[in-house]
């Protein structure tokens, strides 16, 4: 009796330490679901902005949306683990290749006459960089949280089991 308070306390604890890391993965991992589809709808889609304006309009939102998941990230960084912090670090990079590649297409749109922007197979593949970065960040959580001690699984009393076992 005394050994089964103690795991439960013990499981407690640990789903205590688990709670937060997790809640701060999923808003990570949303926050660039969010971003992954406003760039499918606003730049990677058949049509890109026409003029500077609109493109400055898109680029100023995808920045704000950046800013927003290094704030979440910090977070991550704070309450989870290093490899969770550092798969984060790396979809934060591959936001900054499309903020960067944004940018220059920007300054395109802005220069007299207006210069090409950044072909869509180029932009696409940008896309594809930070929906992998986004992949190898839950792997990495889903890692990080098993690894935390608290398994959701119970063992099958032997009279359960299937008989070819």
């Amino acid at each position: 009796m005394v050994e089964q308070v103690r795991l439960q306390i013990k499981a407690q604890a640990l789903e205590q330490r688990r709670e937060p890391r997790s809640r701060h993965y999923a808003e990570f991992v949303n926050g660039i679901d969010v971003l992954l589809d406003y760039l499918q709808d606003h730049w990677l889609g058949d049509r890109m902005p026409a003029d500077a304006e609109e493109l400055g309009r898109v680029r100023e939102e995808v920045r704000r949306q950046i800013r927003e998941l290094h704030r979440i990230w910090s977070r991550v960084a704070i309450e989870g683990t290093s490899s969770v912090a550092n798969a984060g670090a790396e979809a934060l990079e591959a936001l900054g290749d499309i903020a960067s590649c944004l940018g220059r297409d920007l300054r395109g749109r802005r220069a007299s006459p207006p210069e090409e922007v950044t072909q869509r197979g180029t932009r696409r593949q940008f896309w594809e960089a930070l929906d992998e970065a986004q992949d190898a960040f839950i792997v990495a959580a889903r890692r990080s949280l098993q690894d935390c001690g608290v398994r959701r699984t119970r063992r099958t009393p032997q009279s359960e089991r299937p008989l070819d076992e």
